[in-house]
């Protein structure tokens, strides 16, 4: 019976063993998949990061190499959310980018209070809510701290729930702007899913980083009637139909800003890059704003 007992606990050991060497093997190999996963992630990241980097030396080539800028853009109406629409390849990854010029919109660190309330009609945007929105973006940009009637300064901002500064400076993105009083969403992007929206959106009219000097051969109508009035927009547009106006006349102006935004893509992973450059000459680019890791709330 001793010799039994002794064979018996002996097996017993051997299976506590084995149990343990099996739990050891079992979460070895789960540490090793975890690595697995986590290296060809980093590995996707950075092909894709790359990827993105070549879409937007393309785009710099594009600006630096097209002679009319007029044409630069596929599509006066791409929204800087929607997908690029010019592509390439960088070994095993894609890149697809979009060149959107900045020049053809309204300066929002210049523009004049009836200017900005123009283009926050023509969004949709009416009664208190439009005087606020107004008041509260010059109190933004402006280097002191006295409120407007319907404006908000330090006060306002830092009794929110979750408090900030006011800037009292100039706007470094137009994505700022959902930093300001009164601008939502939906005023700054524009309505979804409505076959009538409410709300158009006004990010499309606005740069923080043009030369204050817009490009008539280039803009929209809302954009022309915003910066020189209807009847100049009028006259603009019949000669610009009539093909009297050209990107070199001297008071057109070539437009000289531009935003890139490029996404990489290696299997399942994107990255996407944005940001601002400025033709300096024939063989320039400046960068006036850049974000390598950008994701759109629109």
């Amino acid at each position: 019976m001793r010799k039994n007992n002794q064979t018996g606990a002996a097996l017993m050991l051997v299976l506590w063993v084995i149990v343990l060497l099996m739990a050891i093997v079992t979460g070895l190999s789960l540490f090793m998949r975890a690595e697995v996963n986590i290296t060809k992630n980093f590995k996707e990241r950075t092909e894709a990061y790359y990827a993105a980097l070549a879409g937007i030396e393309r785009a710099k080539a594009d600006i630096l190499s097209v002679r009319e800028q007029m044409y630069l853009e596929e599509s006066k109406e791409l929204m800087p959310w929607e997908k690029p629409n010019r592509k390439g390849f960088l070994g095993n990854a894609s890149y697809s980018y979009a060149i959107i010029d900045e020049d053809r919109k309204i300066d929002l660190n210049s523009a004049t209070s009836e200017q900005l309330r123009y283009l926050l009609m023509a969004s949709g945007v009416e009664g208190i809510e439009l005087d606020t929105i107004i008041d509260s973006i010059l109190d933004w940009r402006d280097a002191d701290n006295l409120r407007r009637l319907n404006g908000a300064e330090e006060d306002y901002y830092q009794s929110l729930p979750k408090p900030y500064s006011c800037k009292d400076g100039p706007f470094d993105t137009v994505e700022e702007l959902l930093l300001v009083r009164g601008i939502t969403p939906e005023i700054f992007y524009g309505s979804k899913r409505e076959k009538e929206p409410k709300h158009r959106g006004i990010v499309r009219y606005l740069t923080a980083k043009g030369p204050n000097m817009i490009n008539i051969n280039t803009a929209d109508r809302d954009v022309l009637e915003t910066g020189f009035g209807t009847a100049v927009e009028e006259n603009i547009s019949m000669k610009r139909s009539a093909g009297l106006i050209s990107s070199r006349m001297v008071y057109g102006v070539e437009s000289s800003c531009f935003t890139i935004i490029s996404t990489g893509s290696s299997s399942n992973t994107k990255r996407t890059i944005r940001t601002i450059v400025r033709k300096r000459n024939e063989n320039t680019i400046e960068i006036l704003y850049w974000n390598d890791n950008w994701q759109n709330a629109g």
